[in-house]
């Protein structure tokens, strides 16, 4: 009988705890909760990266309010929001940082190429995002874009074209974010890339056609163009072929 009454009293005081260990998560949760929602508020957003567009527009962008709750702020819903209101902007990056701040980090992006549509010229940055329309008689001081057309070019949208194009225009962004990346743009007058096997790009003014082959380590190859640029004379033209595994051939015109 006695150690009935004790197993009984184990269970009962077991019960308990369990009771008591649940209530105290709970009470702590709720803690947690109410001292976020009266704490955490933001009263301060920071902006950095942006020179197009001013730190109000951005923060009018973003759909942020002083007030609301920092903890409950959807970082990627309001990167997206900004990138979708801003076409000059390539990338955002959005922060918290306790107990009351935002911080909105912009990488802006610029024209850098012109392609061709059915409505005309449109200018694209390196991600192939379409910026704006462009006059024929400004188009010259952009890379010109060969091998596809836009399809249906609606502003701040990438580059549609028929499913067959897809992988020219990867290859298209992939070229443009590499060249962006030393710096080139303004050396390279045409690209084209209708053969998926062997892009190409003229460079200083027609000098040099440079051959990229496949869409694989094209920043590799743009050191190799590099390379292979710093040992020739300043009266030298002709071909480099960067299509070769790892290697750089250059051919007199």
């Amino acid at each position: 009988m006695t150690t009935k009454r004790k197993r009984k009293k184990q269970k009962s005081s077991g019960a308990r705890g369990f009771i008591f260990s649940s209530v105290s998560f709970i009470v702590i949760c709720a803690a947690l909760v109410f001292g976020m929602s009266v704490f955490f508020r933001v009263s301060n957003i920071e902006v950095s990266g942006a020179d197009r567009y001013t730190k109000e527009e951005i923060i009018e962008a973003s759909g942020i309010e002083n007030g609301d709750n920092l903890m409950l702020v959807n970082r990627s819903a309001v990167a997206q929001k900004i990138y979708s209101k801003m076409i000059y902007i390539g990338k955002v990056n959005v922060e918290r940082k306790l107990p009351n701040t935002i911080l909105i980090e912009i990488t802006e992006s610029d024209s850098i190429a012109v392609v061709e549509s059915e409505s005309g010229l449109w200018l694209i940055d390196s991600n192939c995002r379409l910026l704006e329309e462009c006059a024929t008689q400004d188009a010259e001081t952009y890379i010109k874009v060969k091998g596809f057309s836009a399809v249906k070019p609606e502003k701040g949208e990438l580059i549609s074209v028929p499913e067959e194009d897809k992988p020219k225009v990867k290859f298209l962004s992939g070229i443009l974010t590499a060249i962006a990346a030393k710096n080139l743009t303004g050396d390279i007058d045409s690209l084209d890339v209708s053969n998926l096997q062997n892009a190409e790009f003229d460079y200083l003014g027609g000098r040099f056609t440079v051959r990229l082959g496949r869409d694989e380590n094209l920043d590799y190859k743009i050191e190799l163009l590099l390379g292979v640029i710093s040992k020739l004379d300043a009266k030298d033209t002709g071909v480099i072929d960067l299509s070769q595994d790892k290697k750089a051939q250059f051919s007199p015109f």
